[in-house]
């Protein structure tokens, strides 16, 4: 018999699906898998995690490590509660870990972090930003959220709150997004935004009806998506020009359904980015897309959990 592969298994919650996956030590993915969320009333979500663990852990070959869970909202990541997500109607001090790892019975570590924090393991274990200390993860889809590394660790906050990109004011006169705070990035760069634009722009005729589409329009040298993604990155330029300013980082890397424009958006978000910079944080900079794309959740939960692990065993625990 072959002996097993060491694996973390990351588990990435979403509004309507939960992806999971167990992960090897150089990020191949041992195997995978995705279950529809049909509710988002709280039973009913640890209830589904609760069964990919353990159909996970009865899989023959592999040997877990732990376990990593990236969720939606405020996360207290030290004692492993969901604080409140406002997607998750109801959610109020939620132990999800602890919940999960009773159901299952299990004495795994399981570590809880918010889903956008977990682009930031991920891309540093195994994408765009290996071996750097100071970056930015952005991703763009129905929200906008982000991860700050700083010095080679997590900027948390004082109470777990860092690193939420898509409040960044844009126009304090903007629209409002769904937490009711005008301007900020998400309502201008989260997938209403940029459907919005593309109202504004195609009207009085119908526009693509979602970003993909978009930008198979775009492809095909259609001047009205072009111009919906020009605007659209406009705005996304903007924002990023404040965090290069405020964190001076290594790199930005944009992640998320609507990164997939591609040059479409961030050339002319790059062009903004650029004028609003200060210079030698500009040029010490790269503004891209990251790496891992749509595995990039699950890859980062289980990068949590092998970090854990790893920390355990160098100190001997």
């Amino acid at each position: 018999m072959s002996p097993s592969q060491i694996t973390a298994l990351g588990i990435d919650l979403g509004g309507s699906s939960i992806k999971w996956g167990l992960v090897c030590q150089d990020g191949s993915i041992f195997q995978d898998g995705s279950v529809e969320l049909t509710s988002r009333a709280e039973d009913r979500v640890i209830d589904a995690i609760a069964g990919i663990v353990a159909e996970a852990l009865a899989m023959e070959g592999n040997d877990v490590v732990g376990i990593g869970i990236g969720s939606p909202g405020l996360m207290d990541s030290t004692r492993t509660i969901v604080r409140t997500a406002p997607n998750f109607s109801g959610w109020i001090d939620v132990p999800l870990a602890n919940r999960v790892c009773e159901q299952v019975g299990i004495d795994l570590p399981v570590l809880l972090e918010n889903d956008a924090n977990v682009l930031v393991y991920s891309e540093s274990r195994w994408g765009a930003a290996i071996g750097m200390k100071h970056f930015v993860v952005l991703t763009l889809g129905t929200g906008v959220g982000g991860g700050v590394m700083v010095d080679g660790k997590l900027l948390r906050g004082c109470n777990g709150g860092a690193g939420e990109l898509g409040h960044i004011p844009i126009d304090i006169n903007g629209p409002v997004c769904k937490t009711q705070v005008k301007g900020n990035l998400e309502s201008y760069c989260g997938i209403e935004g940029v459907m919005r634009e593309a109202e504004n722009v195609y009207s009085p005729d119908s526009p693509p009806s979602n970003p993909d589409e978009l930008t198979r329009a775009a492809d095909a040298g259609d001047e009205r998506a072009v111009e919906v993604w020009r605007r659209v990155g406009h705005y996304l330029g903007a924002g990023v020009a404040a965090y290069i300013n405020i964190f001076n980082p290594q790199a930005v890397l944009i992640g998320g359904g609507i990164s997939g424009a591609g040059d479409h958006l961030l050339k002319p978000a790059r062009q903004t980015a650029q004028s609003r910079c200060f210079a030698p944080n500009w040029e010490d900079c790269t503004f891209d897309r990251a790496m891992l794309r749509d595995k990039a959740g699950l890859l980062g939960s289980a990068a949590m959990a092998f970090d854990k692990a790893e920390v355990e065993t160098t100190s001997g625990l």
